[in-house]
């Protein structure tokens, strides 16, 4: 099938947009502390070439933080809800896998020819309790663990709708028009 277009630009916004606030703001830091200026050229080219950086030079790097780690993936809970798991550093796998029963397991925390029966051992886990279950167990624990909110869920911790304060249309156009010499 042909590629479809992404709902967003995101060389756009994230090679060019936060490319630019970065560099501007670093700019803006150098001249508080040194007085000195900066003349600024951003690119969204290069700001987007950044962001695909490890996909340009051939194969790409394996899939560390993508799913090729079985401590940084998400699981389904016995109830079909799913949880997060992000315990990179030693200390928190370790931790996760005491409190699930299977401290052993955390001896292959990085073996790399060991990560996908170690994620079948965590999924046939994590899939034996329900989600508030787990949640329970990992309260107040060290372990980089989380929910994956529904939709529902991850507006209702917003507090609903965000209010903006907007002006009616067409308030201030007449103003705006005689500053620019339109009315």
């Amino acid at each position: 099938t042909a590629p479809g277009l992404p709902p967003l630009q995101p060389a756009d916004l994230a090679g060019g947009a936060l490319s630019a606030v970065a560099e501007i703001l670093a700019a803006l830091l150098r001249r508080e502390r040194t007085g000195r200026g900066a003349r600024l050229t951003i690119s969204m080219t290069h700001g987007a070439h950044r962001l695909v950086a490890h996909r340009l030079g051939g194969d790409p790097l394996p899939r560390f933080l993508t799913g090729g780690l079985a401590c940084y993936r998400i699981y389904e809970t016995a109830d079909g809800r799913h949880l997060t798991v992000g315990a990179l550093e030693p200390k928190f796998f370790q931790r996760l896998c005491e409190l699930i029963g299977r401290p052993e397991l955390a001896e292959r925390h990085l073996d790399p020819g060991a990560q996908e029966q170690l994620a079948a051992e965590l999924a046939a886990a994590f899939a034996g309790r329900p989600l508030a279950d787990w949640l329970e167990l990992f309260d107040g624990e060290d372990v980089c663990v989380g929910p994956v909110a529904s939709l529902r869920e991850a507006a209702a911790s917003f507090g609903g709708a965000t209010a903006l304060p907007s002006a009616p249309v067409g308030q201030h156009t007449e103003r705006w028009r005689g500053e620019l010499g339109l009315s």
